[in-house]
């Protein structure tokens, strides 16, 4: 009877736990940091989105916090799960990833370096601030193949509004903001350059 309860205990529990979980062979990238200051290890996992075809195209966001749980013992518990957090290509050189930055920032990297005339890369600067995960940062660079003269790059610190386009000083036309409703595909005014 004991077993049949574990088991019962078990199977409900699985989509809870499911909803929550990375399968590992969707595992693009991931990184332990300290971003709740707490002195315990915090995750993020980005994770490539299969459609129904078996297309990729787009990588989710998970970032584990740290918690003690009710035993004093400290846990990770999903603080966040961003949607179509970076776009992913199928093939080397437009894989997104995952990087510590050495002030302990999340950094969110995604690009295209493999196909077409386009190519770009961007990085999102991603820090707790009043208990939120938000983008503090974007450095963007673009550039045509087959046109040297097209392209340009930018990088703006969201916090103070200070940045450069193509090594001239910029205010930033956007402030800091949730990372939960970042629009990924909207560049700021000072960044587009396609």
């Amino acid at each position: 009877m004991k077993l049949l309860a574990l088991a019962l205990l078990t199977l409900t529990s699985l989509p809870a736990l499911a909803a929550e979980s990375v399968a590992p062979d969707a595992v693009l990238s991931s990184v332990t940091v300290d971003l709740n200051n707490d002195g315990a290890f915090d995750r993020a996992v980005l994770a490539e989105v299969s459609g129904p075809d078996g297309s990729t195209g787009e990588a989710d966001l998970y970032v584990y916090l740290s918690a003690p749980n009710e035993l004093g013992h400290d846990h990770r518990e999903l603080a966040l799960l961003k949607h179509n957090a970076a776009w992913a290509g199928g093939m080397w050189g437009t894989l997104p990833s995952l990087e510590v930055s050495r002030s302990g920032s999340l950094l969110l990297k995604s690009g295209n370096d493999a196909i077409g005339r386009g190519r770009w890369s961007q990085t999102l600067t991603i820090a707790l601030r009043g208990g939120v995960l938000t983008v503090v940062g974007l450095t963007y660079t673009y550039h045509d193949t087959l046109d040297p003269n097209a392209g340009g790059n930018c990088d703006i610190n969201l916090l103070t509004g200070k940045g450069t386009r193509n090594g001239k000083k910029v205010k930033a036309s956007v402030s800091a903001q949730p990372l939960a409703t970042w629009n990924v595909e909207e560049q700021p005014a000072e960044c587009r350059f396609e």
